[in-house]
């Protein structure tokens, strides 16, 4: 993987640690958020290439996250990565990668260094 920078927005500390462990062996230097209101608060400071979001968040979920993303200038690519995801495959854009927890690694990994401008959705 190529230096990417990548916010991960999971409450789940154990989740979020995974995560950052794997995305720091990739190459990616990655910002954490354990709630929506931090990931916004983020986003509007900070650019991001890729953006992995859990839906069930506390103080703002994660639909309230994807909306801040979708009025960025630069918007990040989108993985919703939740035990959701299925649920609300219609309720995101063409080009948001819906994986659904437990997830493969592999399969994140994939949707992560994707350069496809219509990345692969998954319900």
């Amino acid at each position: 993987m190529d230096q990417r920078t990548v916010l991960v927005v999971e409450d789940d500390a154990a989740t979020q640690n995974l995560l950052r462990v794997l995305l720091h062996r990739r190459g990616a230097a990655v910002e954490t958020a354990g709630d929506g209101e931090r990931a916004i608060e983020l986003l509007r400071v900070g650019e991001f290439d890729t953006v992995i979001l859990d839906l069930m968040l506390p103080k703002r979920n994660g639909f309230e996250v994807a909306g801040a993303i979708f009025t960025l200038e630069r918007r990040p690519k989108l993985i919703v990565v939740s035990s959701m995801a299925h649920h609300f495959a219609d309720r995101f854009p063409d080009g948001t990668v819906l994986i659904q927890k437990p997830f493969d690694v592999d399969q994140l990994d994939a949707a992560i260094t994707s350069t496809s401008t219509t990345a692969p959705r998954f319900s």
